[in-house]
């Protein structure tokens, strides 16, 4: 603590005692993604058209409402509005034959015994 800020709190004890001296809500600077941004990214996300990450995202917010912000800035209000990252798999697509599933697992076996 400096010099100056023991100087203030005295000043604050002096004038309004110990209730003047309570640490106040410090609320820091309001984000530049509005509720509406919000909303339409979780709209995207929830789409489900393509696989998202921080940067396309930002990409995303910049070319339709012209408001640049950082990858961690986004992750931080996705977050708050209750969105969380997670990792995407790769999935076969469709179901297999179930004979060749079967084929598969006595082939499996077979190969487990040494045949």
């Amino acid at each position: 603590m400096s010099a100056k800020s023991v100087r203030i709190q005295i000043h604050q004890y002096h004038q309004g005692g110990l209730d003047a001296l309570q640490e106040r809500v410090h609320p820091g600077r309001t984000s530049v993604l509005t509720p509406e941004i919000i909303a339409d990214v979780g709209q995207q996300i929830a789409a489900g058209q393509q696989v998202w990450n921080s940067r396309s995202l930002v990409a995303y917010v910049f070319e339709r409402y012209g408001v640049t912000v950082g990858r961690s800035a986004m992750r931080t209000q996705l977050h708050h509005a209750g969105m969380s990252w997670q990792r995407t798999r790769l999935v076969v697509a469709g179901q297999a034959d179930p004979e060749t599933k079967t084929a598969f697992k006595t082939d499996l076996e077979a190969v487990k015994r040494g045949l």
